[in-house]
């Protein structure tokens, strides 16, 4: 008997995930509907990320005034990505910390424009969007002791970016993942390593946490990681079958039959991907930057038939 494969739903909310931690998902987990995370301790509170436009982070923002009034000390960027960073001046008085790559690509980006911004995400209003970096950096762990909670802020090495960060809490069994994980929402890897983020996935996997938070998609237990991860293997297989034959990345993307994946939001993401994945396959350094202009062009191509 065959068992049909379905993406669930989620809404959009603050959900308790243990005592005084909470995540805020956004439904879909698309473009720019990425999740954060709020910690709260007896002075001040953490969150982790803001989100992609003022009205996103405002709505978040009044979630969190619901669950307490403990000032936002510290808020943490898991990496430089617009929709996890733009509203980081709305956190006012708050200490931004991030890894060194992360605060080094919202300075080398700049301001960002509202206006370009909109045609490439039409639906998404961009007035007011800022990128304020990191006051404070670190290279591989930083640890809040929020009371007697730890909240253990790690870096790998590169995965979905190069500076990508995760905060976990070890007493609570709870990972706030950022982009290195995706779920039913199509990982993208434009900027970082797909083989570096194939071994992320195993230490995370080796964390044995209770509950995962993703960057975009709903709350997990392992098999969520286990399902982005094989995303990941799966991608990386036929594209090197494809590579080894001869193909070029343009026609590999089109020519990947991605199965269940073809159900993940933004399952186009398959071009961004392949072409990274031919750089690896090149021996090219993971900073060599993707022809964004082609590749946007080419999933808007392939995303009609989604």
């Amino acid at each position: 008997m065959t068992v049909r494969y379905e993406v669930p739903t989620w809404e959009t909310g603050m959900r308790q995930v243990a005592p005084d931690v909470y995540a805020y998902f956004q439904a879909v987990g698309s473009w720019f509907l990425s999740n954060a995370g709020l910690i709260v301790g007896s002075d001040y509170s953490i969150v982790i990320d803001s989100l992609g436009t003022v009205g996103l982070t405002q709505s978040m923002l009044d979630e969190v005034k619901k669950v307490t009034d403990k000032p936002v000390r510290y808020l943490v960027n898991t990496h430089h990505h617009g929709d996890h960073i733009y509203g980081n001046h709305l956190f006012d008085g708050a200490t931004i910390v991030s890894h060194p790559y992360c605060r080094q690509e919202i300075l080398r980006a700049g301001t960002p424009d509202p206006a370009a911004l909109s045609r490439i995400f039409p639906g998404f209003d961009f007035t007011g969007a800022s990128a304020i970096p990191a006051d404070i950096t670190f290279e591989s762990q930083l640890t809040f002791h929020l009371d007697d909670r730890e909240v253990q802020l790690l870096y790998y090495q590169p995965g979905h970016t190069l500076g990508d960060v995760i905060a976990w809490l070890p007493q609570d069994g709870v990972v706030f993942a950022g982009d290195l994980l995706f779920l039913y929402s199509t990982p993208l890897c434009m900027q970082g390593s797909f083989a570096g983020w194939l071994e992320i996935m195993e230490a995370l996997l080796a964390l044995d946490a209770r509950v995962y938070v993703p960057g975009h998609g709903p709350q997990c237990g392992k098999e969520g990681v286990i399902e982005c991860r094989d995303y990941l293997v799966f991608l990386y297989e036929r594209a090197r079958q494809r590579f080894d034959a001869g193909m070029n990345a343009r026609d590999a993307a089109w020519d990947i039959d991605l199965g269940r994946f073809r159900k993940w939001v933004n399952w186009e993401r398959v071009v961004a991907n392949v072409a990274r994945l031919y750089c690896e396959f090149r021996g090219e350094d993971p900073l060599s930057p993707l022809d964004m202009t082609n590749i946007f062009a080419q999933m808007d191509e392939l995303a009609p038939s989604a």
